[in-house]
């Protein structure tokens, strides 16, 4: 197509931010992952040099990311009460501040190619991987959907997880953007034959993810039915804006209490309740506490919940935990969240920002748990996790070499409104199961609850804003994934080779070797770079 020489960056930029988010979770449209990043390489390898490059690839990236992280406005503004101004500023902040990840892509597509031609574009997939990883670390940590994740929409396709992760998953997108960017350019070049092994490579890396995960849905498909744990899920559809409402407190149980005793009814040997479904100090609030006790113990069956936990023996911490009761109303076990939230849990840099308060209730700041801990239910071993624990891969593999057998997670998604955020959530936690081969039970306030299976699929889901149970059977496993025995070796790899590609590019990218090794600079040593055909 023709595309008139001034609008080319603004129309490959939003052509990028569109197909890059559209292909990923709470959008899902197909085929979009395997090309999306194309326009991106155009706009980025045509440049006029590596700022303009990195400054094209941060509006790019920014403009995608607000595609995806829009309903931070919604959480900010209504749930936190801040506002819209706040909570759109605080959108485009988040955005900007994953820009800045792309921006560094578009930095190493332009020196790529200036330096060795479309063929540098070979090296991206592993940037790429390394990007991504320093992001999951960089400032506590935000790997809200990476790019790996734009493969949960197909059960078949993302069953490779269990090799690298969705690390592994991200490269092999990548590669096959690079391969299909660079049979076009050869195919508009008029070079067919050329343009074959590019082509052949996209197909090579769709035919592994199809026929891989075929063959593990295949093999346990076909396992012998087991008998397992029959899990009931209660999800009390609480608004978020009367959960903590000291009055509503005593509703709040008596509504999980009538769930628990539907699930009861049902079948269910254990009963599962979101985050802070107890919305109060648990032990430490007497009347309330005797109620919840009452409930597990009335009915002979185990309970697994959120609240909140408070140490004096600690110096007086708060924690956001889950709470394991026998069938007797006795507590057996407390996970403590590990991973909190900034600015929703605690404050960073709290002596510089002593103006800011947290989202949520209560001012004091939680403290972050030390260890996972497994919860022994019907012979069984299960991994607990909080919220926003579920997207940091690291927390549930440390839960799952502790000898976790199936994984809880509870969460409270009512902060996040009707927006694609809940569904984005969930496909992480659907991941983690895939990566690991632990089914999953998974208890949000106000949903999306899920059953999930080894595979990662949802066997059972409960909508946003509902009332109800959900009620399935929890097979034990065991066995490593070969994910599960390596953790981010191949992501770690990859931002080793990063920063090799970094030092190699940085030298002698704009100019031309000599004799003795100097370096002669000039801007016509090399042609402009190439970019996407666009006839």
């Amino acid at each position: 197509m023709k595309i008139p020489e001034r609008a080319a960056p603004a129309v490959l930029g939003l052509l990028f931010a569109a197909s890059y988010a559209l292909g990923m979770p709470g959008y899902d449209i197909p085929a979009l992952p395997f090309l999306c990043w194309t326009p991106f390489f155009a706009l980025c390898a045509g440049a006029g040099g590596a700022r303009q490059a990195a400054i094209r690839g941060f509006l790019a990236g920014t403009a995608a990311n607000l595609l995806l992280f829009y309903w931070i406005a919604h959480t900010v503004a209504v749930p936190g009460k801040l506002g819209w101004p706040l909570g759109s500023l605080a959108a485009l902040l988040v955005s900007a501040a994953m820009g800045v990840y792309f921006s560094a892509g578009g930095f190493f597509v332009h020196r790529l190619v200036r330096r060795y031609g479309n063929a540098g574009l070979w090296a991206f997939p592993a940037v790429w991987v390394g990007l991504e990883y320093a992001r999951s670390l960089l400032l506590s940590g935000f790997p809200w959907m990476l790019y790996g994740y734009s493969l949960a929409g197909s059960p078949a396709l993302m069953q490779a997880a269990d090799l690298a992760g969705v690390y592994g998953l991200g490269f092999l997108l990548a590669a096959s953007n690079v391969c299909i960017y660079r049979a076009a350019g050869r195919l508009s070049e008029r070079s067919f034959r050329s343009a074959a092994a590019p082509a052949a490579g996209l197909a090579a890396i769709v035919i592994f993810l199809a026929a891989y995960g075929s063959y593990r849905l295949g093999e346990w498909k076909a396992r012998p039915a087991e008998n397992g744990l029959r899990v009931g899920i209660a999800q009390g559809g609480i608004d978020q804006n009367r959960k903590w409402d000291p009055e509503f407190q005593a509703r709040t149980i008596s509504i999980y209490g009538e769930l628990s005793r539907e699930a009861r009814a049902k079948g269910a040997r254990l009963i599962v309740w979101p985050e802070t479904a107890a919305p109060f100090l648990y032990i430490w609030e007497r009347g309330l506490t005797r109620e919840v006790d009452r409930i597990a113990r009335e009915g002979q069956v185990p309970l697994i919940f959120g609240s909140v936990w408070f140490s004096p023996s600690e110096g007086g911490k708060y924690y956001n935990s889950v709470f394991y009761l026998d069938a007797d109303g006795e507590p057996e076990g407390r996970y403590d969240k590990r991973h909190l939230v900034p600015f929703g849990e605690y404050v960073p840099l709290k002596s510089l920002l002593f103006f800011v308060r947290k989202l949520t209730e209560g001012g004091a700041d939680f403290s972050a748990g030390t260890r996972p801990e497994l919860f022994r239910v019907a012979g069984g071993r299960a991994g607990a996790s909080v919220c926003y624990e579920a997207v940091f891969p690291e927390i549930i593999r440390d839960s799952v070499l502790a000898g976790a057998q199936w994984l809880v997670n509870v969460t409270n998604d009512a902060w996040f409104g009707d927006t694609v955020a809940p569904r984005q959530h969930l496909a992480m936690a659907r991941m983690r199961s895939a990566e690991f081969r632990r089914p999953m039970v998974r208890a949000a306030n106000s949903g999306i609850s899920a059953l999930i299976d080894e595979t990662g699929r949802a066997t059972q889901t409960l909508g946003l804003f509902r009332s109800g149970i959900l009620i399935g059977e929890v097979v034990p496993r065991n066995g490593m994934t070969v994910y599960a025995k390596t953790g981010e070796i191949f992501a770690i790899a990859c931002t080793i080779i990063t920063f090799l590609i970094l030092i190699v590019s940085l030298r002698g990218t704009d100019g031309v070797r000599t004799v003795g090794g100097k370096i002669r600079r000039t801007r016509s040593a090399l042609p402009r770079a190439p970019g996407l055909p666009l006839k």
